[in-house]
């Protein structure tokens, strides 16, 4: 007897991709949750469900092996793909989403445990949940995100056309997101029972939730300070932060270094008084970039950062 190819839902921590895994079972004949018409939980994931009554057919995985979650060669793939500019976007719904990082200091925590043990205690000593040092290890990895092995290994997904390419941003739009399904339905010949109810609750959730609604509010800043529009600026979290200033600093020919630590503008008026006004007796090479004005930076930072390296 052959036995049923699985199908496995890639996707970066925090994309809601077991509410996708989800749906599939979902709209499936003899699904166990078909007295369900949402996923949520108390915690705005959909984590509340049993793992034994999941149709075994569908199952989820992440970008590199992880326990439970590593992908699976035998398996079909459906990627929750997005694009690539929006990897800030990505980075944050991690940073609210992800089990066990809800309260706001275990988040700092979090990050800095999941750099070089030794990196971290040779750059800025003993800082176990440092806002200052979780802002900086992020701004690092946002000059040169090619060197993070997880944003290589989903790179890796989103650009192989073999596997199926779920449009995560459908998933805030009622149509498109049946679309979507539809698709999933048709390749696998899985023929989905849509409802409209249940569409309506995931999208009306997810479309509300915090990262989504702040979505794209750090390139709405960066657009300000290039057109030199004053808009407020002072409740952008530290990736928010890190990601603008490393855009930032890699624009020639700033050659300037933002200050270290979290005490931040309040307005992009406030950014382009710091740019304008910089000092030129203090502009050197930056530590974070390989180069400068086409020269090699002999300054350049070699610490590895990512443990998983």
């Amino acid at each position: 007897m052959e036995i049923e190819k699985p199908i496995q839902i890639i996707y970066a921590s925090g994309t809601f991709g077991n509410c996708v895994r989800w749906m599939f079972d979902r709209f499936s004949k003899d699904s166990n949750f078909k007295n369900a018409d949402s996923p949520w939980d108390d915690d705005s994931r959909a984590h509340g469900f049993r793992e034994i009554d999941y149709n075994k057919k569908f199952t989820k995985g992440h970008q590199l092996s992880i326990a439970k979650v590593s992908p699976d060669p035998e398996a079909d793939k459906v990627v929750l793909s997005f694009d690539p500019k929006d990897i800030l976007f990505i980075e944050r719904c991690g940073f609210y989403r992800i089990p066990g990082w809800e309260n706001e200091k275990d988040r700092y925590k979090n990050i800095i445990a999941l750099a070089d043990n030794n990196f971290v205690k040779e750059a800025f000593g003993s800082a176990l949940s440092s806002k200052s040092v979780a802002k900086e290890l992020w701004k690092i990895k946002f000059h040169d995100i090619s060197t993070n092995v997880w944003w290589n290994a989903m790179d890796n997904y989103l650009t192989n056309q073999d596997h199926h390419q779920f449009d995560m941003y459908s998933l805030w739009n009622h149509d498109k997101l049946v679309n979507q399904l539809q698709k999933v339905s048709e390749r696998y010949k899985l023929n989905f029972d849509i409802e409209e109810k249940v569409i309506h609750n995931v999208v009306e959730k997810i479309k509300k939730s915090y990262p989504v609604i702040t979505k794209d509010r750090a390139h709405q800043v960066l657009d300000a300070i290039d057109c030199k529009k004053n808009i407020d600026c002072n409740q952008l979290d530290i990736l928010e932060q890190a990601y603008i200033e490393a855009e930032l600093e890699k624009i020639q020919p700033h050659s300037l270094i933002f200050p270290y630590g979290t005490n931040w503008f309040k307005d992009t008026d406030q950014i382009n008084e710091f740019l304008d006004t910089y000092p030129k007796y203090i502009r050197h090479m930056n530590p974070r970039l390989p180069w400068h004005k086409n020269h090699k930076n002999p300054f350049y930072l070699t610490g590895r950062i990512d443990k998983s390296k």
